[in-house]
């Protein structure tokens, strides 16, 4: 704090957030009982947690005590002092035998704690409150540069608000049994439903930035949509879906007959019979109770979609994160595309990284791919700029031979191409595609040998039920 406050503990003429007495009963408190010393480490990270030099000397002793497993007590704690070479400047052995003596016992340790915490978070907000005036002065300040800066280190206190992490067994008990309801065997990270997929990657990992890219109209946009869905109607995780290029209301429709299996063109034109309306109607409580959160601001900014996906996060409303797709997302500059799209993919590794969650960022596949007659996708495909590769902890391309070949054996055939997998191998994984609920499914070949190419099945019981489609 002494950038910006003098001797005398206060800033502007007011008085810093501090309580120097309350410092001196929460020290004496764990002198007088050493067993408090393990809740109180639990909420203390930092050592200006106490205001005063001396006290935050005294608790660097403590702490270094605690981690040798050494009791801490009237002899070790100065004797760590003295080691430390600053005994005389926490105030002597003196001042040590006066904080114990300053508390009868250590009933008062949580309330003090909780006291000065709050101090402490007052006092940090001050002090990024002074840093991020220096910084709005400097007239070679960008402002979205400045008000991201503010707005990370005000998410940073926020996220270390933590209270007393005693809590009963039941309160761990609880979550613990959900999340083993939620899981399939190996899996660590978001499900994404798909079982090949799940299988290679262990779930989406937290942190990890996922690029997903296809030609036009193969289908990135309908796959992303299934694994957003799979994974908050099916495994109840809170999903953020950035749509820039379709509006909610479509999103929606895509979702509804997706979840119901019924055909969207029956919808669009209202030609729906009695079953395939009750279908669609027992889905909608699902969909509605489900936490998939979407936004469809076409004139959307990475730095105001990190914005939005810091402010979820800080709800504890953000499990994973989605974005279709990057090309379409500003940067807020004038500059060379291919620059811009970089800034926005470090932007959203450094987002994955930050809230801990996995982003998938949809992505076109330039144009070369189509001219060079090419089946098969490469890393070299990704359009516009080779940093989207080097940020990605993942690239998958999505394909479906129908979109080239029009033959009716393709018409349900898909592919997943897992080309970059920075923690694990890659692999083609086959799905299956059914454009009427523009939904993909795992797939099985019954039948490979059949002229018709065989029958395919398409998700299982894990998925709501096991769905036969061989008919088409």
């Amino acid at each position: 704090m002494s950038e910006f406050v003098n001797e005398g503990g206060s800033f502007e003429g007011r008085q810093v957030p501090m309580d120097g007495e309350a410092e001196r009963y929460l020290l004496g408190g764990i002198l007088r009982d050493p067993n408090v010393m393990t809740p109180v480490i639990d909420v203390v990270s930092d050592d200006d947690f106490f205001y005063l030099e001396r006290h935050q000397l005294i608790w660097r002793a403590m702490r270094q005590l605690y981690s040798a497993g050494t009791p801490i007590d009237m002899l070790t704690l100065p004797a760590e002092l003295e080691k430390m070479g600053r005994l005389q400047q926490s105030g002597g052995r003196e001042y040590i035998f006066e904080l114990m003596e300053s508390v009868a016992s250590s009933a008062n340790v949580e309330w003090n704690l909780e006291h000065l915490r709050d101090k402490f978070v007052l006092r940090k907000l001050i002090r990024m409150s002074s840093d991020t005036i220096k910084k709005a002065m400097d007239v070679s300040s960008a402002p979205d540069e400045v008000l991201q800066s503010a707005e990370r280190a005000v998410f940073a206190i926020a996220e270390k608000q933590v209270k007393n992490s005693l809590r009963p067994i039941e309160n761990f008990v609880t979550p613990l049994l959900d999340r083993l309801n939620n899981r399939k065997d190996g899996i660590t990270g978001i499900p994404t439903g798909l079982t090949e997929l799940d299988e290679l990657t262990n779930g989406l990992q937290n942190s990890d930035l996922i690029i997903l890219a296809a030609r036009p109209g193969v289908g990135k946009t309908s796959f992303a949509l299934t694994i957003a869905a799979n994974a908050a109607i099916d495994f109840n995780k809170h999903v953020a879906f950035f749509s820039l290029e379709m509006d909610g209301v479509q999103l929606a429709q895509r979702l509804l007959c997706s979840r119901a299996q019924v055909d969207q063109s029956k919808l669009r034109n209202g030609k729906l019979n009695r079953d395939e309306m009750n279908k669609l109607i027992a889905h909608v409580a699902p969909i509605n109770q489900s936490p998939l959160f979407v936004d469809d601001n076409a004139d959307l900014g990475i730095m105001e979609l990190m914005s939005k996906a810091r402010d979820l996060k800080r709800q504890g409303k953000l499990d994973l994160l989605l974005i279709d797709y990057l090309q379409l997302m500003k940067t807020g500059k004038e500059e060379n595309r291919a620059v811009a799209i970089g800034a926005i993919s470090r932007g959203l590794k450094i987002l994955a990284k930050e809230l801990h969650i996995p982003v998938i960022a949809l992505a076109q596949l330039s144009r070369k791919v189509e001219e060079k007659g090419r089946e098969r996708p490469q890393l070299s495909d990704l359009r516009e700029s080779g940093s989207i590769e080097q940020d990605a902890d993942m690239v998958w391309f999505v394909e479906r031979p129908y979109v080239r070949t029009h033959k009716d054996d393709d018409k349900y055939k898909a592919e997943l191409i897992v080309a970059k997998h920075r923690n694990g191998s890659v692999k083609d994984i086959p799905l299956a595609f059914v454009p009427e609920y523009t939904t993909f499914y795992d797939a099985t070949a019954e039948d490979s040998g059949s002229d018709d190419g065989g029958d395919y099945q398409f998700g299982g019981d894990d998925q709501g039920g096991g769905y036969s489609f061989g008919e088409f």
